[in-house]
């Protein structure tokens, strides 16, 4: 009866596990048209967030409702990253054969610009599933949260960056790496992520929901 209990610490890392790994699989399914990468990832950290603040709503029910109401804008997040990722790509291919003075300074430059792009895909998505405004104001948000909390940022990028970098490292572990990728990897990252946001973000949150309550008394 005790191992049953809901406060049982092996009940509660069975739950965590579970829900970790429903969440991967329905953030690889809504992620098949790749296009939707974007609103899946918004709504996978929609999960994980909810999840280390203590609510255990059931995932299903959770990422599908923030799916659809972060859709729009995860889709143009995602899009713009995209193209964006692409023309810096190349434009820095193009400036790395170029050997003049002029062609080295750019291509400093697109390498800043990229960076600053990396930094806005590993806090937009997160942003978007915590907070509701404007597109525009999410961005600036992202960036000033990534540059207010630089050693947070570090420390999100490598958990976010290296695993994926190792996965290739060793081409012969490649079927195991993707089991694990596949099963959980993307929504454990999230949710490890989802302790550093939610530090961040806290402050915030706390302020919003605040608000709410004032309007609803007011209402």
């Amino acid at each position: 009866m005790n191992f049953m209990n809901q406060d049982n610490i092996v009940v509660i890392a069975l739950n965590r596990i579970g829900d970790v790994i429903i969440a991967n699989l329905l953030f690889l399914l809504c992620s098949i048209p790749l296009v939707t990468i974007g609103p899946s990832l918004t709504a996978l950290y929609h999960c994980m967030l909810r999840i280390v603040k203590g609510n255990e709503n059931k995932v299903t029910k959770t990422f599908f409702r923030a799916l659809r109401q972060n859709f729009v804008q995860s889709l143009i997040a995602w899009l713009a990253l995209v193209i964006v990722g692409v023309i810096l790509f190349l434009n820095t291919h193009f400036l790395l054969q170029n050997t003049s003075e002029a062609g080295k300074i750019f291509y400093y430059l697109s390498g800043l610009v990229l960076v600053l792009l990396v930094i806005i895909a590993l806090y937009i998505f997160p942003v978007i599933a915590a907070f509701s405004n404007t597109l525009k104001n999410l961005v600036k948000n992202s960036v000033i949260f990534a540059f207010m909390h630089i050693p947070s940022t570090l420390l999100i990028a490598v958990i976010s960056i290296l695993p994926m970098y190792m996965t290739y490292q060793d081409l012969t572990l490649l079927p195991l790496y993707s089991c694990c990728w596949f099963f959980f990897g993307f929504a454990l990252t999230c949710y490890i992520n989802s302790f550093l946001f939610y530090r961040i973000f806290k402050p915030y949150l706390e302020t919003s929901e605040e608000t709410e309550e004032i309007k609803e008394v007011s209402n």
